[in-house]
């Protein structure tokens, strides 16, 4: 709670800028680059109209450590949304309209991997919601084919669809038509949450989302209740295709979909319309070095000049932090999760465009860390973390035992605080389900049995997170 106390402080400090505004949000945005820390210093020491900057001292990982934000002038702030003609009633009815159109062919949409990456999801417009397990294999070839055939689960099926015996993997509404009714259907607006929060914001967003509820699933053996689901229709122009965005079980048996339409991009109330004026965002920076004397001939531009990142982006340094809102974040189980950055924020480098980071939202100390992630990881490797193997777009398919490798993963908290640095080493030529673990805290490497500081971490190549990497091949040593 430390750091969120020194956050606050931060806001206090910026209070004279946001005085005379109302209903402004403040974010924090934590760059990845780096200033020297005599241009900080200097650029404290500046009083301009455009703003203003400030040293802060975050304390990470028992470490106070040094950054310089920049708090923006006062501005005014517009919340008026866009007019729109469009009654709801109607705009509620060309929104289903364009989703039956789009789905309304006798297919099924699927998605692999997804689920905390363990099911393959099928989206069977007009009959039912299920999801499966299935080889990658069969996914790819579009031949899908449960894995477990007696574990195929309806998770919700469409209204009025005449019952059949048996669950397929296919859509089995036959030549029926598909009768969707309005009132089965809620709109709502603002920043939605895919976690299944509901907290909409319309100060920020003005995006409309369409959710129909579907009932009917199969009977949850914890609830004795039907499943239901969710399905959040959604315009996502930068996801592009038609289908399943997340799924999520957001209470036991509850499930949530978003399903992008790119059809509801052509109404205007469903594409996203964020007010950024009433957004304020104080964008800080790691302070670099230690002695400082301020310069003159710095100028109020020069801080968002300091945009490349450090040499390396391991964090093998103390108090190293990520900000989680730039990357795609999926769970793993046991409070851990997976993140994976967004299209936006990739770079020319290898390491910055395929790295995954893990992310820990528990409390646990040392020891406790190491023997829940390691459990974790031995007992979901081959379904939940991906190999440097990719087949489709976004597509990679999980370790085998069969692989040898050295895997190393860095974890954050959900402040985007380093944790640790994991290095996980199997040699996947042996009959048996071994990895070779070492965590490297934020205070340990002066105390490692290996160079942390070895050459790979300043040139890390195309298969980071993977220094090393073979799929059954000769063997070799650990």
């Amino acid at each position: 709670m430390q750091l969120l106390i020194i956050l606050l402080g931060l806001f206090d400090i910026s209070l004279a800028l946001l005085s005379s505004t109302q209903a402004l949000k403040n974010r924090i945005v934590f760059d990845n680059s780096r200033i020297p820390v005599d241009v900080a210093h200097s650029l404290a020491r500046q009083e301009s109209p455009l703003g203003q900057f400030q040293v802060v001292s975050l304390n990470s990982n028992k470490e106070i450590v040094p950054y310089l934000c920049h708090l923006p002038a006062d501005k005014e702030v517009n919340v008026s949304k866009p007019a729109h003609s469009t009654a709801t009633p109607e705009l509620k009815q060309a929104a289903i309209d364009i989703i039956q159109e789009t789905f309304d062919n006798g297919n099924c949409s699927f998605e692999y991997n997804i689920q905390s990456g363990y099911w393959t999801v099928g989206y069977c417009f007009g009959d039912k919601i299920m999801q499966f397990h299935e080889e990658l294999i069969d996914f790819v070839s579009g031949k899908h084919k449960a894995q477990l055939p007696n574990h195929v689960y309806v998770l919700g099926r469409f209204p009025n669809v005449k019952p059949y015996k048996q669950t397929e993997i296919r859509n089995q509404k036959g030549s029926q038509k598909v009768k969707l009714d309005p009132r089965d259907f809620i709109m709502f607006e603002g920043e939605f949450s895919t976690f299944g929060d509901d907290e909409d914001d319309y100060s920020t967003n003005t995006q409309k989302f369409i959710k129909h509820t579907l009932g009917n699933g199969e009977i949850c053996d914890l609830t004795l209740e039907p499943r239901t689901i969710d399905i959040v229709y959604k315009c996502d122009q930068s996801f592009g295709r038609p289908g399943i965005m997340h799924i999520q079980e957001i209470k036991t048996c509850q499930y949530q979909m978003i399903v992008n339409v790119p059809g509801l991009c052509q109404i205007e109330e469903f594409r996203k319309n964020l007010i950024h004026e009433n957004i304020l965002d104080i964008t800080c920076k790691r302070i670099q070095g230690d002695r400082h004397s301020p310069v003159d001939s710095v100028s109020y531009d020069d801080f968002f000049e300091y945009n490349q990142p450090i040499s390396t982006q391991v964090a093998k340094v103390k108090n190293e932090k990520v900000d989680l809102n730039q990357f795609h974040i999926n769970p793993i189980g046991d409070g851990f999760y997976l993140g994976s950055l967004k299209q936006e924020y990739k770079r020319d480098s290898p390491y910055w465009n395929t790295r995954v980071i893990a992310i820990n939202a528990n409390d646990f100390g040392e020891q406790e860390l190491l023997d829940r992630f390691g459990k974790l990881f031995i007992n979901s490797m081959d379904r939940k973390f991906p190999s440097p193997i990719i087949i489709a777009e976004n597509i990679a398919t999980p370790l085998h035992w069969n692989d040898s490798f050295i895997y190393w993963l860095e974890m954050y908290d959900l402040f985007g605080n380093y944790v640790a640095l994991f290095k996980m080493a199997r040699d996947g030529t042996q009959n048996n389900h071994k990895v070779e673990f070492h965590k490297i805290g934020a205070l340990e490497h002066e105390s490692l049995s290996f160079n942390v500081d070895s050459d790979y971490f300043e040139h890390a190549n195309e298969d980071w997170n993977f220094e090393f990497f073979k799929r059954n091949e000769e063997p070799w040593s650990i």
